[in-house]
């Protein structure tokens, strides 16, 4: 009898203890879809014990890009969905983000999962010039032996709205050519080209490292 109540009880657990993600609200609209840009990040500290603990809480300026498409909505590793009153709930396994969309596009959202930060995203415009689109990050190869030689990966998405090009790290413009001029905050700048099939190459560098980056774009 006891190995059976123990049983149950472990079943009992092991259903309230899902990821919270596939309890997010089903997806009921489409008017939110659209690519958004980190804004801002503003890092609130330990939600247990109100400190700062930057050593255990990851510090960054922007909030990933987030995406919403047919009413499902990611940034980085969240997911989840958007309701027809504008409310964001995405969630990962260790923590969640809520927040609302408000009718200019802005986000405002709250992440907590121990360390608690508040995250403003802007919706990007609709496209109306022949290179604007979203353009999904393929490969970043770095070269040199300098400390601050970026690690080779996938670069973050690239929005191209009205010749400007927005990114969580990537900002500058493209010409009518298709000639691209992006730099980072910090000022490191590169160049390239989109070409006809909708790739993005660029590189560009110091004397102590070379970058080369490519960009895809999405179709539709």
């Amino acid at each position: 009898m006891f190995d059976r109540a123990r049983i149950l009880l472990t079943i009992a657990v092991c259903i309230f203890a899902a990821p919270a993600v596939a309890q997010a609200p089903t997806p009921t609209t489409t008017a939110f879809d659209g690519t958004y840009l980190g804004v801002s990040n503003t890092f609130e500290g330990d939600i247990d014990t109100g400190r700062t603990w930057a050593r255990y809480c990851p510090q960054f300026s922007r909030p990933p890009t987030l995406s919403i498409v047919n009413g499902i909505a990611r940034a980085g590793k969240f997911e989840g969905s958007v309701s027809p009153q504008g409310v964001l709930v995405m969630r990962t396994f260790w923590s969640h983000v809520d927040g609302r969309i408000d009718a200019q596009g802005t986000v405002r959202a709250r992440s907590t999962s121990g360390c608690s930060y508040q995250f403003v995203w802007q919706k990007v415009p609709a496209p109306t010039m022949p290179f604007d689109g979203d353009y999904v990050g393929v490969s970043l190869e770095s070269t040199g032996r300098s400390p601050q030689c970026p690690s080779n990966g996938v670069p973050s998405t690239l929005s191209i709205r009205n010749s400007a090009v927005l990114g969580d790290f990537w900002q500058g413009s493209v010409s009518q050519q298709g000639n691209l001029v992006i730099q980072t905050p910090r000022g490191m700048q590169v160049r390239g080209q989109i070409d006809n099939q909708g790739v993005i190459r660029v590189q560009g560098g110091n004397s102590a490292y070379t970058v080369i980056l490519v960009w895809r774009k999405q179709s539709g």
